[in-house]
């Protein structure tokens, strides 16, 4: 891969890939735990397995599905469900992916990023609370690329600074893809087109709903600031293909965002 990408730097040809980023909600739409069973309390402990055995089953079929070259995720849970029986590294994305990097590991704060690419120098930085965001450089030719799942908090006297750190952050990069929940309202999210970066979600295919549970209960029709979910580029990255689509494995909480990415001037 490194001899191919090599390759396509000297040539100045193009790299596409399809990536995306999903706040999972710890499998249990926003509850913190992992995946609890709500059904019929008669069941044995194998019944209860068993059932969520399918819904493991369900998620990994969905991120083989997805195809994404980067899969950056936000709340993510050690094991799928509250009983332990399924870790989800294992179960979920180590079928596809060769590298997987994740940060510290809280209660609801648990980034991650998944990939068949290579990332070096993995730091933390952390804003406020337990909020933080997982970064990782990956080479192609005599570039870097700056690869970031961060979660931005929702806390008024934490947000506002968290997100004006995050983009003086981002302007110190020539090349970055910026993944994650940044729980933000959409004219905040514009300060980032005005200091000339791409989005995914409120660019130029407009705006995508991914505050699930109240965009489920409207037909999906979308709202003003319900956007919340994103995929955020340096200049010479272009997004195409965006989609915020249903999953029907935790749709109740947040959408993933998807798109195909073009890095230009390799």
């Amino acid at each position: 891969m490194t001899c191919a990408m090599n390759v396509m730097a000297q040539n100045n040809a193009p790299l596409k890939m399809r990536v995306g980023t999903y706040n999972v909600g710890h499998f249990n739409q926003g509850w913190a735990g992992g995946f609890r069973f709500n059904g019929d309390p008669a069941y044995s402990k194998e019944q209860r397995k068993s059932t969520t055995e399918k819904q493991v089953a369900a998620w990994r079929q969905w991120v083989g599905a997805q195809s994404l070259d980067f899969l950056c995720v936000q709340e993510w849970n050690r094991f799928f469900d509250a009983d332990s029986n399924f870790n989800a590294e294992d179960e979920l994305l180590k079928p596809y992916y060769n590298n997987i990097y994740f940060g510290n590991e809280h209660k609801w704060i648990f980034n991650g990023i998944a990939t068949n690419y290579k990332l070096t120098n993995l730091r933390k930085k952390y804003s406020y609370g337990d909020y933080y965001a997982l970064i990782g450089d990956m080479r192609i030719g005599n570039k870097t690329i700056t690869v970031i799942s961060t979660h931005i908090p929702w806390q008024k006297d934490w947000h506002k600074p968290a997100l004006d750190e995050l983009l003086a952050d981002l302007k110190k990069y020539e090349y970055f893809i910026c993944f994650g929940d940044i729980n933000a309202m959409d004219k905040e999210q514009m300060l980032f087109r005005e200091a000339g970066f791409n989005m995914a979600n409120g660019g130029y295919q407009g705006w995508f709903g991914t505050a699930g549970g109240g965009l489920t209960l409207e037909g999906r029709q979308g709202k003003v600031d319900s956007n919340i979910d994103n995929i955020i580029t340096s200049k010479n990255i272009k997004i195409m293909n965006v989609s915020a689509p249903h999953t029907g494995v935790n749709d109740f909480d947040h959408l993933p965002v998807l798109a195909d990415l073009i890095i230009t001037g390799l």
